[in-house]
């Protein structure tokens, strides 16, 4: 009994040492990613000014006694200004639609070229796309030719400035040590000794050597052994990791495995890539060709639009489900003891812990009773507990639980961040204690309140089938995939088959 009780509290400090990664880069890399975020954001206000300038210069003179200056009066006398604000509302939607894109498939591009390039890219899809759309809604006809050309070619070099800028000013802060990326490098043979070298001739690129790590090679900068990986991540921040020595495969396949539940990146200088599984970008660091391994497509924009779907769709919910709310709280209350809603410790993104809350659908001190009922665990291939016929369960919390009313305040979770409308479920620190390192790639994303399990057999699945649904769901996600999952959740809620 002393040695499980030892055995839990080193896998609680290990949760809590992964968590510690993830909070302590997501610190660090604040100012980079509203540096982003603000550069984007004015990017696209310049296309924008840019277009109203050349509707001032080019278009607006085409109807006498119309201010060039006075936008607000343009609606009155500007026959043609719905047409023109639909391509660049169309124009704008597609611009940045392509550009996530390159980048999700491409990287961002490291060096000032590969950047423009990639903006040349959106800019020149976003106008075909946009003049194939305009086409078939029939208002084509009605732009400005050379209107329409002025702006692709303003847009292609205010795109260059963007870049320019951006590149000037993130050196400006690499080199002042704000914005640095730490490094460390696994293999200190001839690549891993050059790929340094390189990285430390351009301080503008921010990236700050840790050390590395290797078996045969003692010296002050190899600060451990391979295997010392994990220790090496839970003491000092490392951003980025390149991988040196892929010829090594089963030693590489090891590392990969034990490292994926950190929040870093990791990066391989190909040799052997191809027998390597998982999704990948390929990127230029020092001029050394790496593969950045991508564990999910729901990054970047894509990550920004789920949020932004989050937050309304569980507004609306709350909103709508109000009188739900209030009825299961009278039914919870008149039936037994105990308060309404029930917070519990679980374990999201890259192991950072939260309370999620749900209604109570069980009798007070009901989890002090879980080692009791252990052995009736109906989970028989993993650290999942789950009972059909669980006597702590009473009987509105029956009910709550077969139609997933229970689960409802965990909307508030969503509005917090905490936690996504679809997802992994969020598993238990006592669960997680248990994971092998694969079940870890389910924390890669935020957890759900529905997700493939959900619509694919809920409580009914075994815990192998739930963590490769989860896994699955991680590694092709899409907003295809999303809309399946929302489309099949609702008949398999109002069945309320598997749910127990």
């Amino acid at each position: 009994m002393d040695k499980m009780k030892a055995m839990e509290a080193m896998n609680s400090v290990r949760i809590r040492k992964i968590g510690n990664v993830a909070e302590s880069r997501l610190r660090s890399n604040r100012m980079v990613v509203w540096l982003n975020q603000i550069f984007h954001l004015a990017e696209y206000i310049g296309y924008t000014v840019t277009f109203y300038l050349l509707m001032a210069i080019r278009v607006v003179p085409e109807y006498p006694g119309t201010s060039r200056l006075n936008p607000f009066q343009w609606g009155q006398t500007v026959l043609v200004l719905d047409e023109y604000m639909l391509f660049l509302a169309i124009f704008l939607f597609i611009h940045i639609f392509t550009r996530v894109q390159f980048e999700l498939h491409n990287g961002q591009g490291n060096t000032l070229w590969e950047s423009f390039v990639q903006r040349c890219r959106s800019s020149i899809h976003a106008v075909l796309l946009t003049l194939g759309i305009t086409f078939l809604l029939k208002t084509t006809f009605l732009y400005s030719r050379v209107t329409l050309v002025l702006f692709l070619i303003m847009i292609v070099t205010e795109a260059a400035v963007w870049v320019m800028t951006k590149k000037w000013l993130l050196g400006i802060l690499n080199k002042r040590g704000i914005a640095i990326k730490r490094v460390l490098i696994v293999g200190a043979g001839k690549v891993g000794l050059e790929l340094a070298e390189k990285m430390s001739a351009r301080p503008a690129e921010g990236f700050r050597l840790i050390g590395y790590l290797d078996d045969n090679k003692q010296a002050d900068w190899v600060v451990g052994k391979i295997s010392d990986l994990e220790k090496v991540l839970n003491k000092s921040r490392v951003d980025i990791i390149y991988v040196t020595i892929p010829s090594e495969k089963p030693l590489v396949e090891k590392l990969l495995t034990s490292i994926y539940k950190y929040d870093v990146d990791i990066r391989i200088i190909p040799e052997m890539f191809d027998r390597i599984s998982g999704v990948f970008t390929f990127s230029n660091d020092s001029n050394y060709p790496c593969l950045q391994i991508v564990k999910t497509p729901l990054r970047g924009l894509n990550i920004i639009l789920k949020r932004i779907a989050d937050v309304v769709g569980s507004m609306f919910l709350l909103l709508v489900g109000s009188p739900i709310f209030l009825l299961s709280a009278i039914v919870i209350k008149a039936e037994s003891k105990g308060p309404v809603f029930y917070r519990q410790v679980r374990v999201g993104k890259h192991g950072r812990t939260f309370r999620m809350i749900k209604f109570r659908s069980m009798y007070e001190q009901a989890e002090k009773m879980q080692d009791q009922l252990a052995q009736r665990n109906e989970v028989k291939d993993g650290p999942a507990f789950k009972l059909k016929d669980d006597p702590r369960i009473t009987n509105v919390g029956r009910f709550l639980r077969k139609y997933s009313i229970d689960e409802l305040p965990q909307l508030i979770n969503v509005l917090k961040g905490e936690m996504s409308l679809i997802g992994p479920r969020p598993p238990l620190p006592r669960e997680v204690e248990l994971y092998s390192d694969y079940h870890w790639r389910r924390m890669d994303v935020l957890p759900g309140m529905t997700g493939l399990w959900q619509v694919s057999g809920r409580s009914d699945l075994d815990f192998k089938q739930w963590i490769d649904l989860d896994i699955y769901y991680i590694e092709h996600w899409s907003v295809y995939l999303e809309l399946k999952i929302l489309i099949k959740t609702i008949p398999a809620v109002l069945k309320g088959e598997g749910a127990y």
